[in-house]
């Protein structure tokens, strides 16, 4: 009966140039990846598809193509609105939108939201009008806008001076970043501080 040798097993000898041609593959597939978040983060950056339109308000004292100009009224309110549309094909997340301040004479009371279809919707209690919540645009989508606000602060500001209201900060998200943009309102809105006479909280 014969007896079977194993032959040795064989050994790859070093190539040095495989090797650094398997590390130069996989730098440039670092690389291309690199490059494609880069793109993308680079992207969403710079991407502010939001603008605004058809413009909305109650009773003001004068109106033209471009602004509107309401009169202060102690103790009264404001309400105006617009539609914010999302100009891109990209959905976003309208998180919050902010146009007046506390210390000015337009004081923000709270937004409310619509369809689109009840764009031009205004009035108190109106039911296609909703409390204002964080909510997606689709590309090409749009979605009414209610302000609501009262006149204030008459006392921090001298007679007839005035305050004109022309854009809006929203904060929005997309592609999982966060971000704050500037949008021009369709209308600008001038508020002038009443005389003395109208305004109790104005030192003597």
């Amino acid at each position: 009966m014969g007896v079977g040798r194993k032959s040795p097993g064989g050994v790859m000898a070093y190539d040095p140039v495989v090797r650094w041609k398997a590390r130069a593959w996989a730098m440039v597939a670092y690389l291309a990846v690199f490059s494609a978040v880069a793109a993308i983060v680079l992207f969403a950056v710079r991407y502010q598809p939001l603008l605004a339109a058809n413009f909305a308000s109650g009773s003001v004292t004068s109106s033209g193509p471009n602004m509107v100009r309401v009169g202060y009224a102690n103790g009264g309110t404001f309400s105006f609105g617009f539609l914010i549309v999302n100009d891109g094909q990209l959905p976003v997340k309208i998180q919050g939108i902010q146009i007046t301040g506390q210390s000015q004479l337009l004081v923000p009371v709270r937004l409310e939201t619509a369809a689109k279809r009840y764009a031009g919707s205004l009035g108190e209690g109106d039911p296609s009008l909703e409390k204002f919540i964080p909510f997606t645009l689709a590309g090409d989508d749009r979605r009414w806008i209610a302000v609501r606000t009262r006149f204030g602060n008459c006392g921090r500001f001298v007679a007839g001076a005035s305050q004109t209201y022309t854009r809006f900060n929203v904060t929005y998200s997309v592609l999982g970043f966060t971000k704050h943009a500037w949008v021009p309102l369709p209308k600008d809105i001038g508020v002038d501080s009443p005389p003395d006479f109208a305004c109790p909280t104005r030192p003597a």
